[in-house]
């Protein structure tokens, strides 16, 4: 008998007693209307083949059936049917069964005794579901949504960690090697670095993550291996729950990946009975969920919503979009035999994505998938989600175990072996498999912010540390970033065979101290890479331009191709991070001629990713094969410079090449030219500017070459006033009329660039004054200045946060007098962070000037007037756009005196009348945003007469310099806009997607209509009366004298004594209708009327019921529930 009959045979057999129907062959009937098809593929076929799942839907859609399953005997889905018109996708599964392992995957299996009860075993539950949506509207265990599942979580979270800080801080008082053991353990996790408040409550948060991957992926395995015990705790003692939790974990170490649920001294630490109690109902709340299936993306967005912004911030974490993973991966995976490591793995979206890669290449073994894929995190709880992630991959695989590892990636060597418990269905076999960590083709990933001093301060010895592992590394393959006086000695130690690690002991890594960790890993990464490899890695952009940048430029150019760096300014790619990033691409080369001809290219991209990549992940070829055109088109950019000379490949490009069209802005340059420019300059070479710049930019530099110096040529560039206690130093009108203060001691000091929107600075116009006094107290008081006096006695008396005295302030202690402060009163001011008006302030009285501010001195004075007109021109705000750093906070640009010194100037300027008369008109008149500053017309004067005295033609130039100055500005300051509606976007878009989910699950066929949905057989026997009702609110009066008066601004009035027949009006109304039928019969009129309420009371309950199982929170149950009925257009009717 074919396995179809059999299954019909026994769904007749099993809905006898139920209220559901069977007529037609695998179609089940609810109240004689078709309810769910359940349709039978060969277990060859996916359960969600986009095809046959197409073809299902058009055979449901014929038959009106709200509901259909696919079933290909190992995997089972339940589908709402959409409607027509809409496409069959993800957000229509209303459930996915566990997969039955035993079910072999050929197209005629073998239904022997244990398939065929197996089958009924999956008939039978597929029963029940269908039941339950016949009679509640909704299944009670509902497939997880990262968006709302995260809600209970969170609940949990905010619950338990404040109970368990408290048992912290008991039990680190009591128990000093607790103590001890528990900070050593946070250290390594990248957690060392808090005050002890802080701390405890960073710390509580991280043990209840732990318990809580624990506790998702036991869940997670128990669908598919049924002898796990079911964590029921419904009726436990709570002081219980603990222990049975570590049995269930300790059986699951037999199946699964130990390392998940290893225990860590963190486990130990005791919960309070408050907390139990909320992990216990937190257990509950989880059996209603559907873990059989859950997206390989839910563990991953859970972390990244469960932890709080500043927690993640802190540590340096950002979780990566999975369009900027696979276009990273495209460019570095080229194979299917292909390593992969990413060293700070976080929750393994690379890996995961890595793993699709290498199948879209071709490699369809899931253990050799898995034995290539190594993620590193020095922090357990994602190292640990990481593991999930991978593991998920095929669950019921017992070769299965992911190589993750949690650990400090710096304290991996060469030669270090890995222990590994794989998943085992032998239980007695404890077998570990050991494997050395191997050298990868591709190392990718995004690698936190976190500032290596920062680190340093919490982790003593950790910079010194750091040095010794590169030392390792690098120090005899690449001595060039390491200080040290026997440096020459390297060679004779190795030929000699001597131990060269007494040298790499003494050996210092040149980086600045301020380098982000980053740039450490780059280093540390480099060395596993293969030749040939390729690094794919998400950081900051700083380097591009900051001080630590120039050895790590210089490692770059000498140690690797540059295939690509690559930035986005119409999108941020993290909605959190608060810095711009990019990602660079390298791939490893010893060939010194190799590395000199190679082109660099460096990428803007002018579309968001969503709009360059093909976004369905379920059509993995055509996504791969979309992102390979876009590689192929920046790698291949600039082939044409390359010509064979005998058996060698020469670049002949001379400067730079951009290529652009809609997609990008390439621009090409010869790898040899950055490291020729990088040597001469002998520091870090602003590489942002290949990133940011417009063509105009480098066509200007080019013209001009012979005529531009750095501006530290002809002046001097210096912070301005550092008080070192503003508190005291500024005083506003009131302070000084209150302390008396003598006039002589004041000086005007302008403290913002928003306290002057002219170019010249107008003392009278400025709010502080500055205290300054060069006098002793005795002088003060033998003069009589009591003012001033008895304002430095109060000053003395004054605390710090800290609670210094702030003569006693380590800025203001070796003075003089502590309260003496410098006088700077340059007479060019530059603003160190502007925005959003571009200018540069001519100071005539001498004002001081704050240290937000930097003062500009000529050494000759012939400079002073042609640098302040040349600093106010377009083209300097340029040069500003393109070397100042944009904050991402609010888009401002910040510029240090280090680029303002190497800022160009032309000092072969003369005195032009031109641009004196045009620099006049600017000179008092308020300096607009730069969108409406470059429609004025004296601003064109002036930068036209620049541009002429530069003998460029302002026509051909002047447009182009608008354009570009324009578009920069434009993007720093929409990054960040961008940035905080994205985040407020998807928290508006979650919420309706969930609202139109649950509103599509319990009306599938939409709401009845009113008043004809809700005549019975009598009603619409009976007679009626129509009535026209006007299309403007309808108000109800209070009953005057027994009769209600129903009425419209625009004179519509109707009289009634009927209550009933008030309401009719009103929902009739409230639905839509102009034109209403209303029955004769007053009892009819109340029989429509409290069915309809009958019915609306139902479907409040039923959505809110709906939200909750989802959402598990009353509150915003309740709020989502009253917007459903606002969204359905259904009035407010009070329960009973």
């Amino acid at each position: 008998m074919e396995i179809k009959e059999k299954i019909d045979n026994w769904l007749k057999e099993f809905l006898k007693n139920l209220n559901l129907e069977y007529k037609d062959s695998l179609t089940i009937y609810s109240k004689n209307k078709p309810f769910c098809l359940i349709e039978i593929f060969n277990p060859q076929i996916p359960p969600e083949h986009p095809l046959y799942l197409e073809r299902t839907v058009d055979k449901v859609r014929q038959i009106n059936s709200p509901f259909f399953i696919t079933w290909n005997l190992k995997d089972t889905i339940l589908w709402r049917t959409p409607k027509k018109g809409i496409s069959i996708s993800r957000e229509y599964r209303l459930k996915t069964y566990f997969t039955i392992q035993q079910i072999p995957n050929v197209p005629k299996p073998v239904i022997n005794s244990l398939i065929e009860s197996l089958l009924k075993q999956r008939l039978t539950e597929i029963i029940n579901d269908l039941k339950t949506l016949s009679e509640v509207g909704h299944l009670y265990q509902v497939d997880i949504d990262a968006e709302f599942f995260v809600h209970r979580l969170h609940k949990a979270v905010e619950t338990i960690s404040p109970l368990l800080k408290k048992s912290l801080s008991t039990q680190f008082s009591l128990k000093p090697q607790f103590k001890k053991e528990i900070l050593a353990w946070a250290a390594k996790q990248g957690i060392a670095n808090y005050e002890e408040e802080s701390f405890l409550e960073v710390l509580s948060r991280q043990i209840v993550y732990r318990l809580l991957g624990k506790i998702l992926f036991y869940e997670t395995l128990r669908r598919h291996f049924k002898e796990l015990p079911e964590p029921d705790f419904s009726s436990l003692d709570p002081s219980l729950i603990l222990k049975k939790l570590s049995g269930c974990f300790e059986k699951a170490k037999h199946i699964d990946y130990q390392a998940i649920f290893e225990e860590e001294i963190i486990d130990n630490v005791p919960y309070p009975e408050k907390a139990l109690l909320e992990l216990q109902s937190l257990l509950d709340d989880l059996n209603r969920y559907n873990f059989s299936n859950m997206p390989q993306d839910v563990v991953g967005k859970v972390f990244e919503k469960l932890i709080p912004y500043e927690e993640r911030h802190a540590l340096g974490q950002y979780f990566t979009r999975e369009d900027l993973v696979d276009f990273i991966l495209t460019f570095c995976i080229g194979s299917k035999d292909n390593f992969i490591l990413d060293p700070t793995c976080g929750t393994g979206t690379f890996l995961i994505r890595g793993y699709d890669r290498l199948k879209f290449l071709g490699e369809r073994d899931h253990k050799k998938l898995l034995s290539r894929l190594w993620g590193i995190d020095i922090a357990k709880f994602p190292a640990q989600l990481a593991t999930i992630n991978l593991y998920r991959q095929r669950i019921e695989d017992f070769e299965n175990f992911p190589r993750i590892i949690s650990c400090d990636f710096f304290e991996i060597k060469e030669d270090t072996i890995f222990q590994f418990p794989p998943p085992r269905k032998d239980f007695k076999n404890h077998e570990f498999i050991k494997e050395k960590i191997p050298k990868f083709d591709c190392i990718v990933g995004n690698f936190p912010y976190i500032r290596q001093e920062l680190i340093e301060k919490k982790v003593k010895g950790y910079k010194k540390f750091l040095e010794k592992v590169l030392a390792e590394d690098w120090l005899v393959i690449y001595p060039d970033v390491f200080e040290l006086k026997e440096k020459d000695k390297i060679k004779d130690y190795l030929k000699n065979g001597l131990d060269i690690s007494p040298l790499m002991e003494k050996a210092k890594l040149k980086l600045s101290g301020q380098a982000d960790i980053y740039a450490y890993l780059f280093f540390h990464c480099g060395y596993f890479l293969k030749e040939g490899g390729r690094i794919g890695i998400v950081t900051s952009n700083a380097w591009l331009d900051v001080a630590y940048g120039y050895e790590l430029q210089k490692f770059f150019l000498k140690n690797f191709k540059i295939i690509a760096i690559v930035e986005s300014r119409c999108e941020p790619w993290f909605e959190d991070a608060a810095v711009n990033t990019i990602f660079t691409i390298l791939e490893r080369c010893s060939n010194k001629e190799e590395r000199k001809n190679h082109l660099v290219k460096f990428v803007k991209l002018k579309k968001k990713l969503k709009e360059l990549i093909p976004q369905n992940l379920e059509f993995p070829h055509q996504r791969w094969q979309g992102i390979e055109k876009l590689v192929s088109k920046i790698e291949n950019s600039g082939s044409e410079f390359y010509k064979l000379e005998g058996t060698r490949f020469i670049c002949t490009l001379k400067g730079h090449k951009t290529y652009e069209d809609d997609n990008f802005r390439i621009r090409v340059i010869k790898q040899g030219d950055l490291l020729k420019e990088l040597e001469s300059q002998g520091k870090t070479a602003k590489w942002g500017k290949y990133l940011r710049a417009p063509e105009i930019y480098f066509e200007i530099l080019e013209k001009c070459r012979d005529k531009l110096v750095p501006l530290k040529e002809v002046a001097e560039v210096r912070f301005g006033i550092k008080t070192g206690i503003n508190e005291f130093f500024y005083l506003d009108d009131e302070k000084i009329k209150k302390w008396k203060i003598e006039e002589e001691f004041l000086k005007p000091v302008i403290k913002s660039p928003k306290e002057s929107d002219t170019i010249l600075i107008d003392p009278q116009k400025l709010k502080y004054k500055i205290f300054i006094c060069n006098k002793s107290k005795e002088e003060l008081k033998k003069e009589g200045k009591s003012g001033a006096l008895k304002y430095i006695e109060w000053g003395e008396k004054q605390k710090t946060k800290n609670g210094v005295p702030w003569p006693e302030v380590p800025s203001v202690k070796g003075r003089k007098y502590w309260y003496l402060s410098e006088e700077r009163n340059e007479p060019i001011v530059w603003i160190m962070l502007y925005n959003p008006s571009f200018k540069t302030f001519l100071n005539k009285e001498k004002t001081l000037i704050d240290h937000t501010l930097y003062g500009i001195s000529p050494k000759i004075d012939i400079f002073g007037e042609t640098l302040i007109q040349f600093l106010n021109s377009s083209f300097a705000n340029l040069q500003a756009e393109i070397i100042g750093y944009p904050q991402m906070a609010a888009g401002g640009l910040k510029t240090h005196v280090e680029d303002i010194q190497n800022f160009l100037f032309v000092p072969s300027f003369k005195l032009n009348k031109n641009i004196q008369k045009s620099f006049l008109k600017l000179l008092s008149r308020p300096i607009k945003p730069i969108f409406e500053e470059v429609k004025m017309k004296d601003r064109q004067e002036l930068d036209s007469a620049i541009l002429e005295a530069l003998g460029l033609d302002p026509k051909v130039y002047l447009p182009k310099i608008y354009e570009g100055l324009c578009e920069l500005v434009r993007e720093r300051l929409e990054l960040p806009k961008m940035r905080k509606k994205a985040r407020k976007t998807k928290t508006k878009r979650d919420i309706e997607k969930l609202k139109e989910d649950v509103i599509r699950e319990i009306l599938p066929d939409g709401v009845k209509k009113f008043p004809e949905d809700f005549w019975d057989v009598s009603i619409k026997r009976g007679k009626f009366k129509e009535l026209d009702l006007p299309d403007q609110p309808l108000e109800i009066s209070q009953p005057f004298l027994g009769e209600i008066t129903i009425s419209s601004k625009n004179e519509f009035t109707y009289k009634t004594r009927n209550p009933s027949e008030a309401k009719y009006l009103k929902y009739a109304h409230y639905n839509g209708a102009y034109r209403v039928k209303i029955p004769v019969e007053p009892i009819f009129i109340l029989k429509t009327v409290s069915a309809y309420e009958r019915y609306i009371r139902d479907l409040k309950n039923r959505l809110f019921e709906a939200f909750y199982n989802r959402i598990h929170d009353q509150k915003l149950s309740h709020n989502l529930t009253q917007s459903a009925l606002e969204t359905l257009k259904l009035p407010e009717i009070q329960s009973k």
